[in-house]
C-alpha cells in the first residue's frame, strides 16, 4: 500500500537561516584550530585568534571613548558585530553553536528568516550596549553568548504568549532561563569572571525584540517581512 509519508524525515530539517548563523560560528572557529595546532599558517597561526580578537573584538573602553567625544568611528561601530564571530576558545564556540542550533531550529521555524537574523544580531548589539552600561569601561567582549541568549530570549516569548493563549500564568516559559543563570552563576563562583552580563544581557534584549516582531495581537514585524519575501 502506498504511504504518502514514507519519504517523511523523522527529524524536522533546520531552517536554512540557522545553518547560516551556525556556519558563520563556526568556520572562523576551524581556521583559528588549524592555525593553533600549526597546520595552517606556519609559526604565526597560532596567534591569529588574539591578532582577530585584538582588532574584531569588543572593547568597552572604545565604546565609552566613542560616546564622549561624539565621534562615531567605523573601526569601532563594526565591532559591534564582528565580535560575535571571534569567541574565546573552542569550548565556548561550540556551546554557542549548541544554543544557535537547538533554540534557533524552535524559533526559526515560528518566525521569517529575517525575523531570526534581527534577533540574533540585534541580540549581539544589544547585549554588547547593556554589558558596557553594566560592567564600565574596563572589559572586554568576544564570542556569541548574547546573540545566542537572544534565542533564550526569543524562546520564552514565544513559550510565554503559548502559555498566555491556553490559560495558563506563562512563568513556565521561563524556567530555561533560570536553569541558565543558575548554571552561570555556579560557573562564576567555580571559574570567576563576569561571562554571565552578557548571556543575560542578551536575554534581555532578545526577549522584548521577539515581542516586537511576534505580538501575541495582531501583526507584528514578522507577518510583514513574511509576506514582503513571499510577493
Amino acid at each position: 500500500m502506498f504511504n504518502p509519508n514514507a519519504n517523511a524525515t523523522f527529524v524536522n530539517p533546520l531552517p536554512k537561516v540557522v545553518i547560516l548563523l551556525a556556519v558563520l560560528l563556526i568556520v572562523p572557529e576551524i581556521i583559528f584550530q588549524l592555525g593553533e595546532f600549526s597546520i595552517i599558517g606556519g609559526p604565526s597561526g597560532a596567534t591569529w585568534r588574539q591578532a582577530i580578537a585584538n582588532e574584531y573584538g569588543f572593547s568597552n573602553r572604545a565604546a565609552y571613548l566613542m560616546w564622549e567625544t561624539g565621534q562615531y568611528p567605523f573601526s569601532t561601530l563594526r565591532r559591534f558585530l564582528s565580535y560575535v564571530f571571534v569567541d574565546i576558545n573552542l569550548v565556548a564556540t561550540l556551546f554557542n553553536v549548541v544554543f544557535v542550533l537547538a533554540l534557533g531550529k524552535f524559533v526559526g521555524e515560528r518566525a521569517s528568516p529575517l525575523s531570526v537574523l534581527l534577533i540574533f544580531f540585534g541580540s549581539g548589539v544589544g547585549g554588547a550596549v547593556l554589558q558596557t552600561l553594566i560592567n564600565g569601561p574596563d572589559r572586554a567582549m568576544l564570542g556569541a553568548s548574547s546573540a545566542s541568549f537572544g534565542m533564550v530570549g526569543a524562546l520564552s516569548w514565544i513559550l510565554f504568549t503559548k502559555q498566555r493563549a491556553e490559560g495558563a500564568s506563562g512563568w513556565n516559559a521561563f524556567r530555561l532561563i533560570l536553569q541558565l543563570v543558575i548554571f552561570l552563576g555556579i560557573m562564576v563562583l567555580i571559574f570567576g569572571g563576569r561571562g554571565w552580563v552578557d548571556c543575560v544581557a542578551g536575554f534581555a534584549v532578545g526577549f522584548p525584540l521577539c515581542a516586537l516582531l511576534l505580538p501575541v495581537h495582531g501583526r507584528g514585524l514578522d507577518f510583514w517581512f513574511e509576506k514582503t519575501r513571499r510577493r
